[in-house]
């Protein structure tokens, strides 16, 4: 290995991709493998950025797992697109891995929707009995916390996090439903 932010990036991915880690969780780990004297201290710009390590996890799934990458992204692409179509009063924005065409066995949907009260969500839920569990997460876009709902889906563990009217603007950062959707179309034609 050349120099500690490639060391790390190389660790870091691996953890992401085979253990299941987050990025922070997997940058603190990578850096306490590399420099486990924690009183030396390290910049932060000796770290990869989240966009860098997210470019990692990609070529390393093309890489190693290149005949299950596609199988698994469109699978979990027709999972998060049957909760958003539930979910479309709220206005649902697929965000996370799987919005910029990511997936590993551990991925989390992730989906934002937008409500004056995360109970409205919970209560629908509730009525298509679907049992949630209340969180208090960090806000996916800034560094305050959300209420956000953790549950299974068709299956598979999924995260919705309530956002307020107010935070609409953030769509650019996801995939509303009708770019999945179109998403979805495109690539079931590019399969026939």
């Amino acid at each position: 290995m050349t120099n500690f932010k490639e060391d790390i990036l190389q660790i870091t991915t691996r953890l992401i991709v085979e253990e299941g880690f987050n990025y922070s969780e997997a940058k603190q780990k990578a850096g306490s493998m590399i420099k486990p004297n924690k009183r030396q201290k390290t910049k932060l710009d000796n770290f990869p950025t989240n966009l860098e390590i997210e470019k990692s996890v990609k070529e390393y799934l093309q890489t190693f797992y290149w005949e299950d990458l596609n199988d698994r992204v469109n699978f979990l692409r027709e999972i998060a697109i049957n909760l958003m179509r539930e979910l479309k009063t709220f206005g649902p924005i697929l965000i996370g891995e799987l919005s910029k065409d990511i997936a590993t066995e551990y991925t989390i949907l992730q989906i934002c929707v937008f409500s004056d009260s995360s109970k409205e969500v919970l209560m629908h839920f509730l009525e298509i009995d679907i049992n949630t569990e209340i969180l208090q997460l960090k806000h996916p876009f800034h560094r305050n916390r959300v209420e956000a709902l953790g549950c299974q889906w068709e299956g598979h563990e999924v995260v919705v996090y309530c956002l307020n009217h107010g935070d609409k603007n953030l769509c650019s950062k996801g995939l509303s439903i009708n770019t999945l959707q179109q998403i979805i179309e495109n690539e079931n034609r590019k399969n026939k």
